[in-house]
Parts: structure tokens; sequence; C-alpha cells
């Protein structure tokens, strides 16, 4: 992999498809899956009478989801293979976003089981993400 060529090289139409299904997995995950458990160990500001401005809230995840995924595809490299894809996203996900939401997590007296929710939904995420980005050539 060569970063300064790779850029050239991403697949525009995957990483685009895999940020929109960062929404849909994030809207199924916190919505459907881990919903209750999630507000309760949240302690969002956000709520039914405070939603915040959602434009800035999507805008803003959007671009970051974006971001990462064009990291992802350039790490991951246009001549891999659905499985190498697979391993790329589910290592990046254990190894530095676990991580950094559970170091994150302990300072600010998150529980268990929110790093659970939130973690995992990137672990799950990053790894079906890998996968289509190196299978999808």
């Amino acid at each position: 992999m060569n970063l300064c060529t790779s850029f050239s090289e991403i697949n525009w139409l995957a990483v685009a498809a895999v940020t929109v299904l960062s929404f849909m997995m994030g809207a199924f995950w916190h919505s459907v899956l881990f919903s209750k458990a999630w507000k309760e160990d949240s302690k969002s500001i956000y709520n039914s009478e405070n939603r915040g401005n959602p434009a800035k809230i999507f805008g803003l995840a959007g671009i970051s989801h974006l971001v990462a995924v064009i990291a992802l595809a350039m790490l991951i490299g246009n001549q891999s293979n659905a499985l190498c894809g697979l391993s790329y996203g589910l290592i990046v996900s254990l190894v530095w976003v676990a991580t950094s939401i559970g170091v994150t997590y302990l300072f600010v007296g998150r529980s268990f089981r929110l790093f659970l929710i939130d973690a995992g939904f990137y672990v799950v995420f990053y790894s079906i993400a890998g996968l289509i980005l190196g299978a999808w050539h």
C-alpha cells in the first residue's frame, strides 16, 4: 500500500455506499437493538424536548464517517479482497477505535455496558465496511 498514490485509486462509489451504510447501521444499532440501554447509560443531553441541531449533528457525523471510511479504503487498497478488508476493518476497530473509546469512557466514568454498545457498533461497522471496501473493485 502506498498512501501517496492510493488516494487517486479509491473506489469512491464504495466509499459513498459505506458512508451511507454507517447511518443506516447506526440508526438500527442505537434505535432498535440497544435503544433502551443506550439511552439509560449515555445520559445524552438530547431528548424529546431537546433534539439539538440535527443538521449539525448528522452533518458532522457524516463528515467524520466519510473521512474514516476514506482512510480505511486507503489502508485496504484496491488490490485487496473481502477477507483482507474484513481483517483490516476488524483490526482498526479493535486496536484504535475500541481502545480509544475505552480510555475516554474510563476517564469520564461511563458504564461498561455503554462501552460495549458504542465500541461494539464500530467493531461491527468497520468490519463490514472493510469487507465491502476490500471486495468492491
